[in-house]
This record gives C-alpha cells, structure tokens and sequence, in this order.
C-alpha cells in the first residue's frame, strides 16, 4: 500500500529511493556496508506481494525509507493501519486503500484530526494533475440509493463551505470491499441546505465511484481547475486569435504564451482549430472526411467537456444534414495504446466516440499503429485538405494548414480508406459498431449500458458541476442518454 502511495511500486523508481535511504542510513550509523546493498526485482516483487521478509540490514533501510516498523511493513496493510488509526478516521483509511488500489492517478492525504483531507489527481501524458479538498463519511447503501452521515461538526461545516473545490466521500465498508458513494462538497452543501435538520443526504446509487465515475472526475478535475486559473490570459489571447484566422497556416510556439497551463493550451489549440476548419468548409457542400490525432481517453475527454467541442460538432452536422453522403472520422488507437491505457482511460475515449456517433457522424477506428501520427484533417476529395492539429504537436500550441498538393492529399485520402476498411467498429448501425469498440477496448458492454442509465436518471451535475465557463456536462448527459437508450444484449 506504501508502495502505491508513494508511485514507488516499479522496481527501477524504488531502487533509487532504497539506495538513497541506504547511503544516508550508512553515513549516520557509521555501516558503510548499508551503503552496498541492492535490491534484486525478484526481492522487490516478493516484498510487494508480501511473501517474505528480508535480511536485517535491509530491514533496517526499510525502515529507515518508510519510517514504519518491518513488523508493520510486512503485516496486512488495512489490520495494521486499523489498528493505529483512530475509529473516527476508519471510514477514510478504507476509502484510501480502496482508491490507491484501484486507480494509480490518484493519492490521498490524511491528516491527523477533523481537518479534511486533500485527493490529488494526475495526469498520465495530457494534463498537469490537481488536488482536492476531501470528506470522509459513513455512508449505507440501500437498494437504489445511498445515504451519508452529514451530522454536522465545525469542521465538516467549513469544508461544505470552502471555495475550493471538494468532494464528500460516503463509505459503506460493512462488505469486504467497501463501496464509495461521491458526490462534489458544493452539491452536498445543496443538499443539506434543502433538508434542514437532517443528519442524512441521499444519493442515487449511480455515485457509486468506479472506472466510470472517477474517470469523470480525474479528466474534469484537472480541466476545470487549469481553465480557472488561465480564464483571464484565455480571454485576452481569444481576442488575438482572428489575425491568426487570416493566415492559411500556423503554428504559434508554447514560449509564445508560457504561463497557460496545459489545459488552458488545450482548450486554445482545440478551439482555435474548429474555427479555422469551419471557416475553410464555408460554400462546400458535401460533407468532408475527417481525420483525428486523439488515442487516449485523456486526449479524448475534450470532447466531453469543452463547451465548444459540443457545438462544433453540432455545427458540422446540421451543415450537411441535407447531403446524401454520411461524415466519417478516422481514429487510429493501436493494439498497444489499448493496452497501456486503465479502463477509466478507454470509458472516456468510447464515450467520447459515442458522442461524434450521436451526432450522426460514423467513426472508423483504425488498430495500424503505422498511422498513429496521423494530422487531424478535414479532406475534401480532389480538392484540398484542412490540416489542424492541437494534441502531440511538438511545442506548438496549434498547426494548422491547407493543403492542395496530390501527393499530400493521396496520403490523407489512403489514411481515411484504410481507417474505413479495416476499422475495428463494424456494422450498421451506431450500437453494434460501438459495441464492436467496446469489445477492442476490453470494456463490458451490459454493465456499461446498466451504468450509463443509472446516470442519465441522475445527470452528470448530480455528481461534479463544472466551475469554468468554458466547460459544460451537456454533452456527457446526452451520451448517456444515447447509450440508455440500447438494448445491452444487443
């Protein structure tokens, strides 16, 4: 559990903390041969599962890098935790080592007495990670529903109240496996405030947090807080942003604007980008091909909550509703990206798939890792293509231009077939070719459509409200609308 909690459980990032904790311990006790003791990967792995102990000496460093007793260190993390932690604190040592467990992105902090604690999320390769307040209650599931203690003290008061964002955690550990119910501090505080004297508030049991839930809060957590914090640069630089318009290419450098974070990056480059390919399909009356860079549901999750995702998308289809030609858009998300990716990762990339489907846009997902660098680009066969690109653009905030060269456009013509030939969703309609995807990323189906009808009924603002202007659970709440409307044996 240490191991999780420190992101020390590869063997190469623990060796460099062992040996550092050994030389230190080596220098203060005057043992040079601390100094000399490594750690073997099958030692390292056999610790983790806990199937031995090892030598003193290396206790000793063991102890001296974790600051815990090697009788402790090799016991049952939840038995020997409980046992030092006051029975106040329980409902929050469970929730932990469930979370820590079950997503590597995340850690929690507890501190010592009522003070709340704080739960930070990172990012894998496309934000910059964020951290929250957190609220640990007891909470009892019930069958649909699910009710947490919100009696009230000085201090869980002043965390409903904070202007920081939280979430209050209800725990109901009375099975093996505790079940964590979460709901955002500022929605709670609603709550409470709406039944005055209660010692309860009541959740539907859609807050349950699994990969579902908490790939919702991980992707808008850290999108939301970066968007706050660059909401005064982003509304100056929009401005600025019709010069670039003008130009047939671009590709305006990060040193350019150093102080946006990379959310705010994001949403400029995205934005930027669906400007200037609308404005270059003006007068086309066919709808084009359309090509994307994103592989991951990090990368993806734009798409869920950019307020200016959903209305571009809505844009595209009702300006060629009328053609006889359907749009397409080509992914390629390689065997390999599937697998480095957690579920909550591949929820977030289906779910946005699902979106450009519901607009009535046909997704073609391409495995061929040949075409992994694949422009975003907007084709208009024979005659031009829209290249605008704002993920893994190599220091650029945005790159866009069009292109009219025939090598050029051969190119993005045999990306597209290829995608619409050998893509992994196949079949008629929008349910079995989505489908078809869920099964490639390894998600299951039946729970997934059980899930997303949970939380239609709910809606996403039930859970996390969005605090940026630039931000928006529209789009969540009509994919789960879409994909409660399928049948899940389907």
């Amino acid at each position: 559990m240490l191991l999780r909690e420190r992101r020390w459980d590869r063997w190469s990032t623990f060796c460099l903390r062992f040996e550092h904790a050994a030389r230190e311990l080596a220098k203060d006790i005057n043992a040079p041969r601390l100094a000399t003791i490594t750690v073997p990967r099958r030692s390292f792995d056999r610790w983790a599962k806990g199937e031995c102990v090892p030598r003193p000496d290396t206790t000793l460093i063991l102890e001296r890098l974790f600051g815990v007793p090697s009788e402790d260190l090799f016991s049952p993390a939840l038995e020997t935790l409980h046992l030092q932690v006051p029975s106040h604190d329980r409902d929050g040592l469970s929730a932990l080592l469930t979370i820590t467990e079950n997503w590597s992105t995340s850690r929690l902090f507890m501190p010592a007495g009522e003070l709340p604690g704080s739960w930070e999320m990172v990012g894998r390769q496309a934000l910059d990670g964020t951290a929250s307040a957190v609220a640990f209650r007891p909470a009892i599931r019930s069958g649909s529903t699910a009710q947490i203690d919100v009696a009230s003290t000085g201090s869980f008061d002043r965390f409903l109240r904070s202007a920081r964002r939280g979430f209050l955690v209800g725990v109901d550990d009375r099975e093996s496996t505790p079940q964590l119910f979460v709901i955002d501090a500022a929605n709670a505080r609603r709550a409470r405030a709406t039944s005055p004297g209660r010692s309860v508030i009541e959740l539907p049991g859609a807050h349950v947090l699994d990969d579902l839930t908490y790939g919702l809060l991980w992707s808008l957590v850290q999108f939301d807080d970066g968007l706050l914090t660059d909401d005064s640069a982003l509304a100056q630089e929009r401005h600025a942003l019709d010069t670039y318009l003008a130009l047939p290419r671009s590709a305006p450098s990060h040193l350019a604007m150093p102080d946006l974070t990379t959310a705010g990056t994001q949403w400029l480059g995205s934005s930027f980008c669906a400007r200037h390919i609308m404005r270059r399909l003006d007068g086309l009356t066919e709808p084009p091909v359309l090509g994307t860079r994103e592989q991951t549901g990090e990368q993806a999750a734009t798409w869920l909550w950019f307020q200016h995702k959903i209305e571009y998308l809505r844009a595209l289809s009702s300006r060629y509703a009328d053609s006889a030609a359907s749009m397409s858009r080509a992914f390629c998300i390689s065997e390999s990206e599937v697998s480095r990716s957690d579920r909550y990762e591949r929820i977030l990339l289906l779910l946005a798939i699902s979106l450009m489907e519901l607009q009535g846009i046909r997704v073609d997902v391409l495995p061929d890792p040949e075409y992994s660098e694949m422009d975003g680009f907007a084709l208009i066969p024979e005659r031009r293509a829209v290249v605008a690109n704002w993920t893994r653009t190599d220091g650029a905030i945005w790159a866009v231009d069009t292109v009219t060269q025939r090598p050029a456009l051969r190119g993005y013509r045999e990306a597209a077939g290829e995608a619409q030939a050998h893509s992994v969703m196949r079949g008629p309609d929008p349910q079995t070719r989505l489908r078809a995807l869920a099964g490639y990323l390894e998600i299951d189906w039946t729970w997934l459509i059980g899930r997303c009808r949970e939380l239609r009924e709910c809606g996403t603002a039930s859970i996390v409200r969005p605090r940026s202007r630039h931000l928006s659970v529209e789009a969540l709440d009509e994919v789960f609308h879409f994909f409660g409307s399928f049948a899940p044996d389907r």
